[in-house]
C-alpha cells in the first residue's frame, strides 16, 4: 500500500513538471481597438458635392468606417465632439434629423454636447420660445429620443434638480472586444455667449476639469480600463508634424488649459472639437486630437490595453484622414491645395485595402431629405460675384465687408456691425442660389438695429477685440485692434464718433440680445430702442439688399479693420 501511494506521488510530480509555466497561466496580449472622432459637422450630412472634387459627407464617412471596422475585427468605436447639427439646408429645415439618422446608421456611441445643439429651441419653426406651450430645448430632446449614441456632458446642470438634464448622460462604459471604455462629455463653459441665451436659461455650464476628473475616478472604480473625453472644447496648432512639438499651439485654447487643469493620469485620450482647427499632439502626457470641421476629416487613435494591468500602455495617433472617394495621385487627400506639386491626376480612394464609394445605406437615408430642399437650394437669388469671395475669422473680409454693408443698407442704419463667427464658408463666383447664402449664415438670425450711443459702440469693440471669438465686420465705421486692446475707432471718413449721440446700428438679434460678449452693454441699453425684425431672417435681408446692387457684385478689402499683428 505505502508504494503503491509512492508510485502515484511521483507520476503526479512528473506529470505537474512536464507542462510548462507558460501553459499553466497564458500571457494575455494586449487588446487593440480603435477609436474615429469626428466634430463640428455642422449638418453637412451630404458633403461638399460642388467642390471639385467633392469631399466629405455621411456615406463618404460611412465607407471608411466598414473599412476600418473589417481590418480591426470591429473592434472599432465612433464617437463625436458636438455641433452635429446646425449649419445646411438639408439639416435646418428638419432640426437636425438627417444627421440623427445617419449617425445611427453609421453606428456612433456617443457625442458630446455643443453650444450649437441649442440653437433650434422649440420643435417647430420657431427658434425660440415664442408660445407658453413650447419647450425651448425641444428640438435637441426630440433628437436625443431618436438617437441610438448618447449625448454626454458631465459639465452641463439642470438648474432645477442640479444634476445633469434627462436627455444626456455625464458619461457611459462601453464594452470593445471585452475591453471597457469610459467615455465622458464636456461642453464648452462659453455655450452662453454662443448660442441663443433664451434656449438655455434652465442650464448651467460648470467647470469642466473637475466634472471630469469626478466622472473618470468613478469610471475607474466602476472598472474602466480606459477613460477618453470627447469635448466641445478645443485647440489651435499650426503644425502637425511632431506629435511631441505643442510650439505651436495656443496656450490658452480651452483643451489647453483643461489639459493642464487634470490631474496626470486622469484621461487617456482627448477628442477635442469646437475651434473648427487642427490638433494632433500628446498634451501633458495625454494624446489629443481635432480634425477639421464641416465633415471634412476624421481623427483616429489606436490603443493598446493590457487586461492584466487594467491600463492603456500603448496609444498612436493616426494622421487626419480627409472624407475622399478620389485622391490626387501619391497621396491621401483631395484638396487642391494640399496636392503634390504637378499632381493633377485623381485616383480612386484605397483606404485599408478597400475602394472608398459612397455607402449605399446612408445614402438612401439622406436622399429624401435632399430631395425636399433641392427647389429652395437651387433658387436664384438674382445675385452674381464677379470672383470668388473669401471670409476671414481673424481680419477684414470680402464677405464680412458685403454681409456688413448689405445690412446696412437693408436698415439705412448709420453703421453695421457682423460676427466673423456667424460667417461660415466663402462666396463662390458667379451666379448665386439660395444655398450659397444659406451656407455662409446657416443661423437663423434676425436683422436687428440698435440704437446706441458712440461710446456704447467703443465699449462693445473693446470687449470684442479682448475675446478670441472673431473680428467685427464692419461697415460705416474703421477701428484698429493691437494686442487684443481696441487703439482707434472712427467713421468711415476719420471722423471720431461722438461718445453721447445715439447713431443707428445695423446687426443681427444673437448680438442685440447679448450674444459674444455684448451683454455688457445690450443688458443697459432700453428695450424701446432695440427693434428686431422678426419677419425675414438676416440671410433674406442681405439677399434683398445685394440683389439691388450693380451686378456682378465686386468686393474689395479697403482697410476697415487694421489688426497690428503680434511680434513673432
Amino acid at each position: 500500500m505505502k508504494r503503491r501511494v509512492i508510485v502515484l506521488l511521483f507520476l503526479v510530480a512528473a506529470a505537474c513538471a512536464s507542462v510548462p509555466p507558460a501553459a499553466q497561466a497564458p500571457a494575455q496580449n494586449p487588446v487593440h481597438i480603435v477609436i474615429v472622432g469626428t466634430t463640428d459637422v455642422h449638418g453637412w450630412v451630404a458633403g461638399h458635392q460642388r467642390d471639385n472634387p467633392p469631399y466629405g459627407g455621411m456615406p463618404v464617412l460611412a465607407s471608411y468606417l466598414n473599412a476600418l471596422r473589417a481590418a480591426n475585427q470591429n473592434r472599432v468605436l465612433v464617437v463625436d465632439s458636438g455641433d452635429l447639427y446646425q449649419g445646411t439646408l438639408e439639416s435646418n429645415l428638419f432640426e437636425g434629423e438627417p444627421i440623427t439618422l445617419a449617425y445611427n446608421a453609421i453606428g456612433y456611441t456617443a457625442a458630446a454636447v455643443g453650444n450649437h445643439e441649442f440653437d433650434y429651441g422649440p420643435v417647430g419653426p420657431d427658434s425660440v420660445v415664442r408660445h407658453p406651450d413650447q419647450d425651448p430645448l425641444g428640438a435637441l430632446k426630440k433628437n436625443a429620443q431618436l438617437a441610438k449614441y448618447t449625448f454626454l456632458s458631465a459639465n452641463l446642470v439642470d438648474k432645477m434638480t442640479g444634476d445633469t438634464p434627462k436627455w444626456a448622460k455625464k458619461s457611459i462604459i462601453v464594452e470593445v472586444a471585452g475591453v471597457k471604455v469610459g467615455i465622458i462629455g464636456l461642453s464648452t463653459p462659453d455655450t452662453p455667449a454662443t448660442t441663443v441665451a433664451a434656449n438655455i436659461t434652465s442650464l448651467d455650464f460648470t467647470d469642466p476639469a473637475p466634472a471630469a476628473t469626478r466622472e473618470a475616478q468613478q469610471l475607474r472604480a466602476l472598472g474602466a480600463e480606459m477613460v477618453i473625453v470627447i469635448a466641445h472644447m478645443g485647440g489651435k496648432c499650426s503644425d502637425l508634424n511632431d506629435i511631441n512639438d505643442v510650439a505651436s499651439c495656443e496656450p490658452d485654447q480651452e483643451a489647453m488649459r483643461f489639459l493642464r487643469a487634470i490631474p496626470p493620469g486622469t484621461i487617456d485620450a482627448y477628442f477635442a472639437g469646437h475651434t473648427h482647427q487642427q490638433v494632433r499632439h500628446v498634451i501633458n502626457g495625454v494624446p489629443v486630437v481635432q480634425a477639421l470641421a464641416y465633415s471634412h476629416s476624421f481623427s483616429t487613435i489606436d490603443f493598446w490595453v493590457d487586461h492584466a494591468a487594467h491600463k492603456v500602455t500603448k496609444s498612436e495617433m493616426r494622421p487626419h484622414t480627409m472624407l475622399c472617394t478620389v485622391v490626387f495621385t501619391g497621396s491621401e487627400t483631395c484638396d487642391p491645395r494640399r496636392a503634390p506639386k504637378g499632381v493633377t491626376t485623381l485616383v480612386p480612394r484605397v483606404f485599408e485595402g478597400t475602394t472608398i464609394t459612397a455607402d449605399a445605406k446612408v445614402a438612401a437615408i439622406i436622399d429624401p431629405y435632399m430631395k425636399r430642399v433641392e427647389a429652395k437650394r437651387n433658387e436664384k437669388t438674382g445675385i452674381t460675384t464677379a470672383t470668388k469671395l473669401t471670409r476671414d475669422y481673424e481680419h477684414e473680409s470680402q464677405v464680412g465687408d458685403l454681409l456688413a454693408d448689405a445690412l446696412r443698407d437693408w436698415a439705412k442704419a448709420d453703421f453695421a456691425m457682423v460676427n466673423s463667427g456667424g460667417i461660415r464658408t466663402d462666396i463662390r463666383a458667379g451666379e448665386l442660389t439660395y444655398s450659397d447664402f444659406f451656407e455662409v449664415q446657416p443661423f437663423d438670425n434676425y436683422p436687428a438695429v440698435v440704437q446706441i450711443t458712440g461710446a456704447q459702440i467703443a465699449e462693445i469693440l473693446k470687449i470684442t477685440t479682448a475675446s478670441d471669438r472673431g473680428l467685427v465686420q464692419v461697415s460705416g465705421l474703421r477701428y484698429t485692434k493691437d494686442n487684443h486692446k481696441l487703439t482707434s475707432l472712427t467713421d468711415s471718413s476719420g471722423n471720431p464718433l461722438d461718445p453721447d449721440k445715439l447713431y443707428r446700428l445695423a446687426t443681427i438679434d444673437f448680438l442685440a440680445n447679448g450674444g459674444d460678449g455684448w451683454i455688457a452693454v445690450t443688458s443697459k441699453i432700453p428695450p424701446e430702442r432695440i427693434s428686431i425684425d422678426q419677419s425675414r431672417t438676416m440671410r433674406d435681408a442681405v439677399i434683398e439688399a445685394v440683389s439691388k446692387w450693380p451686378q456682378p457684385v465686386n468686393v474689395k478689402v479697403e482697410g476697415r479693420v487694421t489688426v497690428v499683428e503680434p511680434p513673432k
